[in-house]
């Protein structure tokens, strides 16, 4: 019986050692291999097959900010708004003329978008409700010609009315439908005289905001110009050699670099130029605690940095959380000041040109005077939200924040979340703005999405965490079985060579 618990105890001990190594040293090489090949971008691979065209849609939802005081604001009052939404739409990505290096290191493509309205989850609110919005179309037109004209503009007044429909105020009554991507109407023919030049000027422009029709009238959507189309030709690292590199942004329409921002003194490419991480569909696998994400976003021409946050879960999937507030971080104290290209006048700036904090000047990227910030300037400058009344600004719902899968770099929630907003302003002449007070005005702000589905759920856990949890099995269960095993046989060891001890003795006196 002793033999049997000598042997029982080394069982338990191999057993033990057995799982540790497993758990160690065997697990994570085949794990990490595993990984790497379910990432990387390999032609006629799963992956590629859902990297080329996303295996669910992503939900873009719209919120306008309705203006509730038209009148108090055209004669100077204090703007008030209210938050309408969300409509939501249903965004399709594909890729197509996709290309791979002759190295399988790269791969070129580009990307098309198509929207679809989601009536179930939009409802009650419908594409057709009636809004009250900026006139974006017609404050820029305004503010240009001011800006780029040495005439009185008084001769504008005039015009206006052949122009935009007879405007009674700086705002439109629209639908987001019409606002979105059907179109405002406006230099409807016949346009003759000064109004037909006005509108001539404005359709050769060519702002993606902008259609032209067959008898020259004019059409402002803000969105149209995304929907079936593709925003630029990408070239990134397929992860072939160097899994980290996965989904990394090598070019963007020929360049490894932007040229929307100011660069470094002498003209090296400055930090605001420069192309950084992926396009927050998928990123490198192996994160750690310590590192940030990277994602470059073509709509508003720059590269986002997000820290991580903490631990979290996903529908019982375990994930980094990562976000950011980045446009709270924009000016010299922050090294950035080359995002500040102060290219829109009698706006309200700091001494040194900046904007101020929570605010990104797009006219570079949009070729159009449109102002990035946060959700209900949520973290912004008192100079602009002191200005308007009906924000609510929250962190858990206008923050950007992206909980992502550690192994894989798979996002399984998040969303781009961003606000368009314009200077409104009085216009030198224009009598529909001579008593307007100057304010960044909140437009639209969207909430570019996703929560990884049933199906996406289930493709993860059978492809990773079940696979992590019955890897976890074997090795804690022989590690604890191991244990058990030494523990019990050593305890009996002792017991019975106690008791054979007791029993070998011999007895001093025998009574008879």
């Amino acid at each position: 019986m002793i033999h049997l618990s000598l042997f029982g105890i080394i069982g338990g001990v191999v057993l033990t050692t057995l799982g540790l190594i497993m758990g160690f040293v065997v697990f994570p090489p085949v794990i990490d291999m595993k990984v790497k090949e379910s990432v990387q971008l390999l032609e006629d691979s799963d992956q590629y097959y859902r990297w080329e065209a996303l295996p669910q849609a992503l939900d873009f939802k719209v919120y306008f900010f309705n203006v509730t005081n038209v009148d108090e604001i055209q004669n100077g009052g204090k703007p008030r708004v209210a938050e309408v939404g969300p409509y939501i739409y249903s965004q399709y990505r594909r890729k197509h003329n996709v290309q791979f290096s002759d190295d399988k290191t790269t791969i070129t493509y580009t990307q098309t978008q198509k929207y679809y309205f989601n009536a179930e989850a939009s409802a009650p609110r419908k594409q057709n409700d009636k809004i009250i919005l900026l006139n974006m179309v017609m404050n820029s037109i305004l503010q240009r010609a001011e800006t780029e004209s040495t005439a009185n503009l008084g001769f504008i007044n005039g015009e206006l009315n052949r122009v935009f429909n007879r405007p009674d105020s700086m705002f439109v009554k629209t639908t987001p439908k019409e606002f979105l991507f059907d179109g405002i109407p406006f230099c409807i023919k016949p346009v003759i005289g000064i109004a037909a030049i006005i509108c001539k000027q404005i359709a050769d422009a060519k702002s993606n905001t902008v259609t032209q029709f067959d008898d020259g009238s004019l059409k402002f959507a803000l969105f149209n110009y995304k929907n079936n189309s593709h925003d630029g030709v990408f070239i990134v690292n397929t992860g072939y050699r160097d899994p980290l590199k996965t989904g990394k942004i090598e070019f963007w329409n020929g360049h490894s670099s932007l040229k929307n921002w100011l660069n470094n003194p002498g003209g090296s490419t400055s930090i605001c130029n420069m192309i950084n991480g992926t396009d927050a569909s998928s990123f490198p696998p192996f994160r750690k605690r310590d590192e940030d994400l990277f994602i470059f976003s073509s709509d508003i021409c720059r590269s986002v940095k997000l820290v991580y946050y903490k631990e979290g879960e996903y529908r019982n999937i375990p994930s980094f959380q990562y976000r950011t507030l980045f446009l709270n971080q924009i000016g010299q104290e922050y090294g950035n000041e080359c995002f500040c290209i102060n290219q829109i006048p009698k706006a309200i700036v700091q001494k040194n040109g900046c904007l101020f904090r929570g605010a990104l000047d797009l006219t570079s990227c949009l070729n159009a005077n449109i102002i990035a910030t946060n959700p209900h300037f949520l973290g912004a400058s008192p100079e602009y939200t002191s200005l308007i009344d009906g924000f609510e600004p929250d962190f858990r719902k206008h923050q950007i924040l992206i909980d992502v899968e550690p192994h894989t770099g798979i996002p399984l929630r998040g969303g781009k979340r961003i606000q368009f907003n314009m200077f409104l302003r009085k216009v030198d002449s224009i009598s529909l703005t001579k008593n307007l007070k100057t304010t960044l005005f909140p437009v639209v702000w969207i909430d570019e999405g996703i929560e990884l589905n049933d199906e996406m759920v289930n493709l993860v856990n059978k492809s990773l965490i079940n696979v992590l949890f019955y890897l976890d099995l074997v090795q804690w269960g022989s590690v604890v079985i191991g244990c058990l095993l030494g523990v019990s046989c050593t305890v009996w060891f002792l017991i019975k060579k106690k008791k054979l001890r007791s029993q070998s003795v011999e007895p001093i006196f025998m009574i008879k």
